[in-house]
């Protein structure tokens, strides 16, 4: 509840600051996206490539876009906001499967055969705000129109485990390392995209890193050398926004 309280906040802060920017017109769209994740866990040695490809799902959103592009302002501030800024609210969900590559435990640990038995899942519920600031006008008539995201969420995740053998020691006991229960947090995204316009929608490639504010979003938190970081999901997003005015 504390972490919706935050996402509250900031929400109200983004809607408040662009009603103060600018005489407001709100432009409508709506947004469904598509596309694959790679997860960032103890699932494996922190920054190993090998381990984020293993770890992989699919995940689709829908959003709501508060385009500014009409409204009309007095400041320098108001005219740059309305002509290079939107507002997002999303709703997503991803699934994401889990498995060791072996290759971090293979040089350290001897429990190798241990670690590969244990296979994981999560599934992943994300609520947020956005904001895409466009690197050019969005008043040209520009076809091609690339942007800065970024924004913050209240994820919100179910884990699971398996294994046909006993779990490796750095996992025991279980009830301090392992947390097969609903996690929550906050994250924080940060990514890169663009969109194509065509008539009255635009098709939209997208690439974003999620950074939660967890180590549990798997629900695994050992204490070992190879892990101390919090988890993280890359996302490649395809979408379709749709403009209702």
């Amino acid at each position: 509840m504390k972490n919706l309280k935050y996402l509250a906040q900031i929400t109200l802060f983004l809607i408040t600051f662009s009603s103060i920017a600018q005489h407001t017109v709100i432009n409508n769209e709506v947004g469904v996206f598509i596309g694959p994740t790679f997860m960032q866990t103890d699932y494996g040695e922190a920054k190993n490539f090998g381990s984020s490809i293993n770890n992989t799902g699919f995940g689709f959103g829908i959003a709501y876009i508060a385009d500014f592009s009409d409204s009309r302002s007095n400041s320098k501030l108001g005219r740059f906001l309305g002509e290079h800024l939107k507002l997002r609210a999303e709703l997503s969900y991803s699934k994401a499967n889990f498995a060791y590559d072996g290759k971090p435990v293979e040089e350290t640990n001897s429990e190798i055969d241990r670690f590969k038995a244990m296979k994981g899942t999560t599934k992943i519920f994300n609520l947020g705000i956005f904001t895409e600031l466009y690197i050019f006008n969005l008043i040209d008539d520009s076809n091609l129109k690339p942007y800065l995201l970024g924004g913050v969420s209240y994820s919100s995740s179910n884990p699971s485990l398996k294994s046909s053998l006993p779990y490796p020691s750095i996992y025991l006991p279980e009830e301090d390392n392992i947390f097969m229960k609903k996690q929550s947090s906050l994250s924080f995204t940060g990514g890169v995209g663009t969109r194509y316009k065509l008539d009255d929608i635009d098709l939209v490639f997208e690439y974003r890193l999620n950074y939660f504010l967890s180590d549990k979003i798997e629900g695994l938190d050992a204490d070992f050398s190879g892990d101390k970081h919090n988890d993280a999901q890359t996302i490649f997003n395809l979408g379709v926004i749709f403009h209702l005015y």
